[in-house]
């Protein structure tokens, strides 16, 4: 087998930077979710129109609009683009846009294997998802389990395993990955139910202009 069918065997590539918005910008989110929690809706599955809310598949609370903090929270995922696109070892590309968007685990959610590349974004013609981050926070002291974010390598290895590596949603760090890797979302326990204590996460897509 050649080396290059061997690197779909390897663990996907990711980079971790912890303590990326500091406390306060972790309080202004909370404070966001927490006062928004009746704009959140169910996630779908499938795209634009087609998409449909099945539990099967994702289950977790989905809000997309940050009000004044989405200029904040652009500036702070851009200002790290060179560095994931270096570390990660990806091409370099034009920065077409960011695609936001803040996801509530609470007991019982999960998202299972999926990849982030395919999309029915308006705009889906002219660009492509290319990097994925994904931010967490929550309110301490931490009140859920689980919802560790796992990534899968693409094939099984020789000895017919898969690799993964599972990363815990440590509180005010940000996890980037090329968007094409297949992950998941390991399921959360939060005893309480309560919407306050759930596992937020903030997930940012880099999408890189065609024709770039």
């Amino acid at each position: 087998m050649t080396a290059a069918m061997h690197a779909f065997e390897d663990l996907p590539p990711c980079h971790r930077i912890a303590g990326l918005m500091g406390p306060a910008m972790v309080e202004r989110l909370l404070e966001l979710a927490l006062t928004q929690e009746r704009m959140f809706v169910p996630t779908k599955v499938g795209s634009g129109t087609a998409g449909v809310v099945n539990p099967v598949i994702r289950s977790s609370l989905l809000l997309r609009d940050f009000g004044g903090l989405r200029q904040e929270l652009e500036a702070c995922f851009t200002a790290v683009l060179d560095e994931a696109i270096r570390l990660l070892r990806l091409s370099p590309f034009r920065l077409d846009r960011l695609e936001l968007e803040l996801v509530a685990h609470n007991e019982g959610a999960f998202y299972s294997e999926h990849i982030d590349t395919f999309t029915a974004q308006p705009d889906a013609h002219r660009s492509d998802r290319v990097l994925t981050g994904v931010y967490y926070f929550h309110r301490q002291p931490k009140a859920f389990s689980g919802g560790d974010l796992r990534l899968h390598a693409i094939a099984p290895a020789a000895d017919g395993e898969r690799r993964f590596i599972d990363i815990p949603p440590d509180l005010d760090t940000l996890v980037l990955f090329p968007s094409w890797v297949p992950h998941e979302v390991r399921q959360v326990s939060c005893p309480s139910g309560s919407f306050a204590d759930s596992r937020f996460a903030l997930s940012c897509w880099y999408r890189s202009r065609r024709g770039a």
